[in-house]
């Protein structure tokens, strides 16, 4: 148990804090938690950039669309060899670039599709909109929140994992169907 830097990425603020972490990983406490609880907290509105802070605010997972990680890595003995895949994400107000890791050979969207809700990217670049400004953020790491995503694409880069298409997830298309003529 050890408090950590937090900083979460909601559908209408940033939030920042303290939270105390059980376990090696952030990742793996996110995913192993629904709810919980972050202290001396700094909420940053998305529309007009005011502040408001608290001392403590219960946070559902599901309302986050991603957060830096922070806090330990996990044990080096539990990583293996990976390789990388950049990606564009669409989630919410935020657009993220960043590196998906997954074992040499597995397809990234399929490792997507059978991961956790919550997955880190690394080398990541995320960007939104604050008070009609534009805000760009060069991180580390990043945990997204793959069942809020609304797009998923391959970079230049990567199109030799998805070539010539644009990968959507499944989790958030609307399966409409287009009755227009045309």
């Amino acid at each position: 148990m050890q408090p950590i830097e937090f900083v979460g990425f909601a559908g209408d603020c940033t939030i920042s804090g303290k939270m105390t972490m059980f376990g090696e990983r952030l990742s793996d406490f996110l995913n192993g938690q629904e709810r919980f609880r972050v202290y001396h907290v700094e909420l940053e509105s998305l529309e007009d950039g005011h502040t408001v802070a608290v001392d403590s605010v219960s946070i559902v997972r599901d309302d986050l669309f991603a957060v830096i990680a922070t806090g330990p890595r996990g044990a080096e003995k539990q990583r293996v060899e990976s390789q990388t895949n950049r990606l564009q994400i669409s989630t919410g107000p935020y657009l993220i670039l960043g590196r998906l890791h997954t074992k040499p050979g597995i397809d990234a969207l399929a490792s997507v599709l059978k991961r956790e809700q919550m997955i880190p990217l690394t080398d990541v670049t995320i960007a939104y909109e604050m008070a009609g400004k534009f805000i760009a953020r060069d991180l580390g790491a990043i945990i997204v929140n793959r069942m809020l995503v609304e797009w998923i694409s391959p970079t230049p880069e990567s199109t030799t994992v998805f070539p010539d298409v644009t990968v959507r997830s499944p989790f958030t298309q609307r399966m409409l169907k287009d009755f227009t003529d045309g």
